[in-house]
């Protein structure tokens, strides 16, 4: 594992780099820079998925059980998705934003406190239901921050609309429209993620716990998570207020990090045993 930590601090110097060539781009318009922070993104992310694959093969799991591990997927989920996001939009803004994501996330995950392990006590009762569970619930995820990536580029460009300001970051990102429909569409499709997510989850957690799994923090976190962002579609078809959808839009992400990363660590939900 010491040559894997290896890596992943190479990993985090290129995600450095990468950087670094996308601010140069956005404070000095060179094209060329943007050009060599996408190559060596794309190379960073072939290497951590490299890494992930070793991981699950030394371990002899999927390493997505705990919230470290989850982590990993979901900085190359972000990733990934940021390398095809940029590929369509041209937008360098976005790509920042998705490397800078994905830098913070797998950072995280490489100097928390945290060894992997072999066998856990789920690794005996893993089975392809929590496996999907736990693909569509990081899923989930990425979708939501596609969401509120577009919030932010929304709010921005109506800004920029409302005050005339044709500089150089309004032709930088995409269309107020653009935004729009992408914000509303992810956060949609994100719902529905989780929600077939938390189904699996429950089948899962009746037949290996029992009912008492419905008292368990992660469940009931996640599951305000998905309400919360019900409503906020449902106040959207009812106000059709976007400026305000885009706003709520980040808050909900913020306490839907917050739920993952800091209320499910009271859960024991993916580690129940005999």
């Amino acid at each position: 594992m010491d040559i894997m930590f290896r890596i992943h601090e190479f990993v985090l110097l290129l995600y450095f780099i990468s950087l670094s060539a996308l601010s140069y781009d956005l404070f000095f318009r060179n094209r060329q820079a943007r050009k060599v922070s996408f190559y060596i993104v794309t190379v960073a992310a072939a290497l951590q998925v490299v890494g992930f694959i070793s991981i699950g093969v030394s371990i002899g799991r999927i390493p997505v059980q705990t919230t470290f591990e989850g982590l990993y997927a979901l900085s190359i989920l972000i990733i990934l998705t940021g390398l095809v996001h940029y590929k369509r939009s041209d937008s360098e803004v976005a790509l920042f934003i998705y490397v800078l994501t994905a830098f913070v996330l797998f950072a995280i995950h490489t100097f928390a406190p945290v060894q992997y392990s072999r066998i856990t006590e789920v690794s005996t009762l893993m089975n392809e239901l929590l496996v999907i569970h736990v693909g569509l619930a990081l899923i989930a995820y990425v979708l939501f921050f596609v969401s509120v990536i577009h919030a932010v580029i929304y709010i921005i460009q109506y800004d920029n609309l409302k005050k005339k300001r044709f500089n150089r970051l309004f032709f930088s990102l995409f269309s107020i429209g653009t935004a729009e429909k992408m914000m509303v569409r992810s956060m949609l499709f994100g719902v529905f993620s989780m929600t077939i997510s938390i189904l699996l989850g429950a089948m899962w957690g009746i037949n290996i716990i029992g009912m008492e799994i419905f008292t368990d923090f992660k469940v009931l976190g996640t599951i305000v998570v998905v309400l919360m962002y019900a409503a906020l579609l449902f106040h959207l078809k009812t106000e059709r207020n976007i400026l305000r959808f885009a706003k709520l839009n980040i808050t909900a992400f913020i306490i839907c990090m917050l739920n993952y990363i800091f209320i499910t660590q009271l859960s024991n939900f993916h580690f129940w045993g005999y």
